[in-house]
């Protein structure tokens, strides 16, 4: 790589006008490094990273979501996860459930905020591990969107 008169990089004789990293990344190789990310992902794994995930909460209990995150299973947590169930929401939707508050909350898994989600989930209909999924895309967006005002 070499560099031209005004000190931007040269890619084969292209000059990179990009300001920042992912710019760079996108001019060099026609793609954003999210996109590079999931081709590879898809290659290794023969699906999407959505996908892959689709799968991984489907096929595992509460229980063993639980234990793999925390290391542990208490009384409960056991106690939650039969609430939850018996709200009617499913071991899929649960597991989406448990990772959203592992991910977005900074006080950790308050059970009590969490028997409360889950009620507002079974009231707003979210039944199914895609709608989950989508809700708390969502709910991330809005987020996100407050937080740069």
């Amino acid at each position: 790589m070499t560099k031209d008169k005004k000190g931007r990089k040269k890619v084969h004789r292209k000059v990179i006008h990009g300001t920042t990293p992912e710019e760079r990344f996108q001019e060099i190789h026609g793609m954003t490094i999210e996109e590079w990310t999931e081709q590879q992902f898809k290659a290794k794994t023969g699906m999407t990273p959505d996908e892959w995930y689709i799968k991984q909460v489907k096929t595992t209990t509460p229980f063993n979501f639980i234990k793999e995150r925390y290391g542990t299973v208490s009384e409960d947590d056991i106690e939650l996860v039969k609430d939850l169930q018996l709200l009617g929401l499913k071991d899929g939707v649960i597991n989406v459930l448990l990772d959203y508050v592992e991910i977005f909350s900074r006080i950790g898994m308050v059970h009590p905020l969490v028997r409360e989600m889950g009620k507002n989930w079974h009231k707003e209909n979210i039944l199914t591990v895609e709608k989950a999924i989508v809700f708390v895309r969502e709910e991330h967006k809005k987020y996100k969107e407050l937080s740069e005002k």
